[in-house]
């Protein structure tokens, strides 16, 4: 899958997001966190299974999934978790079972 983020209107907006969102959450985790591209997780959490992809309803609460990033744990942000305000939902590195990539040079 070609790199996107959901309603921006060209790619530089959509890298211009993901910057932020990721500055965003460094300053608010103080963590660093990875320059990957994440499209996709899959991932085990309280003994359900939970598949979270940008672009589609997060299946914990609902919101869109705007980012996915790689920090000490993988981080989805929403709008109201993690890219305009608050903590992403965090989800960590023993839950996750298949991580997606967006594609390469995208």
């Amino acid at each position: 899958m070609k790199f996107f983020i959901p309603e921006a209107e060209n790619e530089t907006e959509a890298l211009s997001v993901w910057k932020a969102t990721r500055k965003f959450a460094e300053e608010t985790l103080g963590w660093e966190v990875s320059e990957r591209r994440i499209f996709s997780i899959v991932y085990r959490h309280d003994g359900k299974d939970y598949y979270a992809e940008v672009g589609k309803p997060d299946p914990r609460i609902g919101e869109l999934v705007l980012v996915i990033l790689e920090s000490n744990t993988y981080l989805v942000c929403t709008a109201n978790r993690g890219v305009l305000r608050g903590m992403p939902i965090l989800v960590g590195r023993d839950e996750a079972r298949t991580i997606t990539d967006f594609q390469e040079n995208s």
